[in-house]
């Protein structure tokens, strides 16, 4: 399927300005309606009690508001003098809202792009990512905090685990992938004779690419110690990719916060467009 509509989710002008350079250029690159949907966050919820509502939150929440007022027309100024055509759309909500928020956007949408977390600050953003990724349906393209524009969809890595999130995330990747694309897809300790791999891991996925008339290469590598996370980093320099793709959450976000996970590896340290599905 061909992307027609996408849409950049933001919550500063400044800070998440790659989002909307690499939604522009998807967006340019498919012929694509893009949209800024600029994300205002308001912390303060109001406690009434039976002598109303305290002067002091009223002034903090009014605070608040003319901080998202200054962040929509920084936005607006910042896309204006870009000269990118995006629709700006304006959101306000309490940050208790903001993933059932997140995933409505996403799913009127054929991709969300969404800035990668700051590690030292990795919030709202992961929860962004995690709202769009579980709650849309949809694939989400993670952007590098320092991404510039460049080639996108020409040398991509596909994280194969043989997993439906893996299925998925792989052929949400070829709706992305330029038409001279290379992709590689790499397993990891993958074990000949399970009933995931088959008797030759990542073969049958790579014939099943090739037949849409794409370059594919099949890395089986061994971990020899190394994280998944970091074997698919490694592969990724080699080869010069510039794209990631994975499937998403195959194990629960509990899970992952308590133990670790690829996912969670992988948002912790982005540094080239990161394509998620669930």
């Amino acid at each position: 399927m061909q992307l027609k509509d996408i849409v950049a989710c933001i919550v500063s002008a400044e800070a998440d300005a790659s989002a909307l350079a690499l939604a522009d250029q998807i967006a340019s690159t498919n012929n694509a309606h893009v949209a800024c949907s600029a994300i205002g966050i308001m912390q303060t919820v109001l406690l009434y009690n039976e002598f109303g509502v305290g002067a002091a939150y009223v002034e903090q929440l009014n605070e608040e508001k003319a901080q998202i007022d200054k962040f929509w027309a920084a936005t607006k100024e910042a896309l204006d003098k870009s000269g990118q055509k995006f629709e700006l759309r304006r959101h306000r909500t309490y940050s208790t809202n903001l993933e059932p928020l997140v995933a409505a956007i996403a799913r009127h949408s054929d991709l969300t792009v969404i800035r990668a977390p700051n590690r030292e600050r990795p919030q709202p953003h992961t929860q962004m990512i995690e709202a769009a990724l579980l709650g849309s349906g949809r694939p989400v393209l993670v952007a590098p905090i320092e991404w510039k524009p460049g080639p996108v969809g020409e040398k991509l890595v596909v994280g194969w685990d043989a997993s439906r999130e893996a299925s998925r995330a792989l052929h949400d990747a070829i709706s992305l992938a330029a038409p001279n694309a290379e992709i590689t897809i790499v397993t990891v300790d993958a074990k000949p004779g399970s009933l995931d791999h088959g008797d030759s891991p990542g073969l049958d996925i790579a014939a099943h690419v090739a037949r849409h008339g794409l370059k594919v290469e099949l890395r089986n590598e061994g971990s020899l110690g190394r994280s998944t996370h970091d074997v698919l980093k490694q592969v990724a320099t080699d080869i010069h990719a510039d794209m990631m793709v994975l499937g998403g959450y195959r194990h629960s976000r509990l899970q992952q916060s308590l133990f670790g996970g690829v996912t969670r590896s992988m948002l912790r340290n982005v540094s080239l467009p990161l394509l998620l599905s669930h």
